[in-house]
C-alpha cells in the first residue's frame, strides 16, 4: 500500500504510522517510517514537531472561557446563521453519533456539540468550546490542517499528531467570507471512522456553500464596500478625522439596507420566519400565505388567494380574516409588511425554496439540494402549494436522473419523499463506483422495497 492509496478502516496503514510515531519519540525526526504517512499529514506532523513540544500530551485549559468565550461567539458571524448550520450540519450529525464543532479563523473552538457521553470523553483530550486546536497548539488534525492548507480535510486516527487523539478521526472544511474570500472559520465533525465516510466531506461542503451563500444576503452593505473598493486604482489610505467646524454641516451617513427576512418552507414540519437573530414558528395556514405573497412579488387578489388556499372564491372572507392575523405575527418584523389592493409583501424576503427553484434552473444541483431540504410544506393540502411542491420535486428529481452523481442521487434518496423510489435507487447502481459506500447502500434499500432477502 502506497501513501495516497489510504483507507480510515486500513489496520495496515495505521500500524505503519504507529511506527512513524515511535520514530519521532526516539529520534525527534522522520526516517523510513515517514514513506507511511500522506503527504499533507506528513507535511503537518514536521510544521508540529517545530511548535509543539511533545506528542505526549495535551493541553486540555480552553483559551477562552466564561464571558470571553460568549463574547467571542457572539461577535462571529457563525451565530448569525446558527439555526442553518443546526438543521444541515449539527442535528444529522449529531443523531448519527458524532460531533460538531465550529472553530474561528484562529483555530478556537467556538461550538462543540454532541451527545453528553461523547462531549465527556472529548472533554479528555482537550476538545472542548474555548480550547485552541490550531496546528501550533495541537498540532496535526482535520480542523487545524483545513484552517493551515485552506483546503477540505480528513485525519484518521494515528495521523494525529498528539497520542491522545489517536482513537479519534474528524474531517473539516474552511469557510470562507462570502465578499472578501477570506477565512472566517472552519466546521469540524469528530467521532468514530464513520467521521472520515465518504459522505462527510460532501455534508461539510455543502454545508459551507450554504453558509457563504446566507451570509452574503445578510451583508449586502459589505458586499457595496469590496465592490467599491476593487473598482479603486489603489487602496485606499486611512483617513485623517479632522474636528469638524461648528457651522459646517453635518454630512449624513448612508443609512445600511436593512437585512432581509427569511423563510424557510422546505424539509420541515414546522416553517420558519427568520430576521434579526429571531426565528417565528408560523403556523400552516400563515406559511402557505406568506409563500404564495413571497412567489408573486407584483401581488395577488384576495380571491386568487381563496383559490389557491382553499380551491374557492367563496373563501375569500376567510382569507382576509387569515391576512389579519399574520399581520399581527409580522409585527414582530417589522422589515415585512402585507399591503392591501393586491395583496403583497413589502421589505426584503429571500427564501430556501426560491435560492432552490434558481438553482433549478442553473443545473446546479448541488446549490439546489442544500437549499430544499426536502418537500415544500410537506403537510399542506392547498391547491396551489401541492402543484408547486409537484413541479419543484419533479425538476429536481428529472434534473438528478439526467445528469446527477450517485453522491447527489443518495442525497436526494435520502429525503422522506423518495423513500420508495425505486428507479433513483437503480440509476445510482448504475453509475456508483463498485466500492462506493452509496452503491451498499442503494442496492440494501432496493432489495428491501422489491422484497428480497439479504
Amino acid at each position: 500500500m502506497t501513501a495516497t492509496s489510504w483507507s480510515p478502516t486500513d489496520s495496515a496503514y495505521q500500524a505503519r504510522l504507529l511506527r512513524a510515531h515511535e520514530e519521532l519519540r526516539e529520534h525527534s525526526n522522520l526516517r523510513g517510517g515517514g514513506t507511511a504517512v500522506r503527504e499533507p499529514v506528513l507535511a503537518s506532523w514536521r510544521r508540529s514537531l517545530a511548535a509543539v513540544p511533545t506528542a505526549d500530551a495535551v493541553p486540555t485549559r480552553p483559551v477562552l472561557e466564561g464571558e470571553e468565550l460568549a463574547v467571542a461567539r457572539q461577535e462571529h458571524l457563525f451565530s448569525a446563521v446558527l439555526p442553518l448550520l443546526r438543521s444541515r450540519l449539527i442535528v444529522p450529525a449529531v443523531e448519527a453519533g458524532l460531533m460538531v464543532a465550529l472553530g474561528d479563523a484562529r483555530g478556537r473552538l467556538l461550538w462543540v456539540e454532541g451527545r453528553p457521553q461523547l462531549i465527556s470523553r472529548a472533554d479528555d483530550m482537550g476538545f472542548a468550546a474555548g480550547a485552541d486546536w490550531s496546528e501550533t497548539v495541537m498540532g496535526t488534525s482535520a480542523p487545524a490542517l483545513a484552517l493551515t492548507t485552506s483546503s477540505p480535510m480528513q485525519v484518521v486516527g494515528a495521523e494525529h499528531f498528539h497520542e491522545a487523539v489517536h482513537p479519534w478521526s474528524c474531517s473539516a472544511v474552511p469557510v470562507l467570507h462570502p465578499h472578501t474570500g477570506e477565512t472566517l472559520g472552519v466546521l469540524d465533525v469528530t467521532g468514530t471512522a464513520e467521521a472520515v465516510s465518504p459522505l462527510v466531506l460532501p455534508l461539510l461542503e455543502a454545508t459551507a456553500r450554504a453558509v457563504r451563500e446566507e451570509l452574503r444576503s445578510l451583508l449586502p452593505v459589505a458586499a457595496a464596500m469590496e465592490e467599491r473598493a476593487s473598482s479603486a486604482p489603489a487602496p485606499p489610505r486611512r483617513p485623517r478625522i479632522l474636528p469638524r467646524s461648528p457651522s459646517a454641516p453635518a454630512v449624513p451617513a448612508a443609512p445600511e439596507a436593512p437585512a432581509p427576512a427569511e423563510l424557510l418552507l422546505t424539509g420541515r414540519r414546522t416553517a420558519l420566519l427568520r430576521h434579526g437573530g429571531q426565528s417565528i414558528e408560523l403556523s400552516g395556514r400563515h406559511a402557505e400565505l406568506l409563500a404564495l405573497l413571497h412567489l408573486s412579488p407584483d401581488g395577488i387578489s384576495g380571491g386568487e388567494l381563496a383559490e389557491q388556499l382553499h380551491g374557492s372564491l367563496r373563501a375569500e372572507g376567510t382569507v382576509r380574516a387569515e391576512v389579519v392575523r399574520l399581520r399581527k405575527v409580522l409585527a414582530a418584523v417589522p422589515a415585512l409588511e402585507i399591503a392591501s389592493r393586491p395583496y403583497r409583501l413589502t421589505g426584503a424576503v429571500v427564501s430556501d425554496l426560491s435560492r432552490a427553484l434558481a438553482a433549478l434552473e442553473h443545473g446546479d444541483l448541488d446549490a439546489a439540494l442544500d437549499h430544499a431540504a426536502g418537500d415544500l410544506l410537506p403537510s399542506s393540502e392547498a391547491p396551489a402549494i401541492r402543484a408547486l411542491r409537484g413541479r419543484t420535486d419533479a425538476h429536481l428529481r428529472e434534473l438528478l436522473l439526467e445528469t446527477g452523481t450517485s453522491v447527489q442521487l443518495w442525497r436526494y434518496a435520502q429525503r422522506p419523499e423518495a423513500d420508495g423510489d425505486l428507479e433513483v435507487l437503480m440509476a445510482i447502481l448504475e453509475i456508483a463506483p463498485s466500492d462506493a459506500p452509496e452503491r451498499s447502500a442503494a442496492a440494501a434499500r432496493a432489495r428491501a422495497l422489491r422484497g428480497e432477502g439479504g
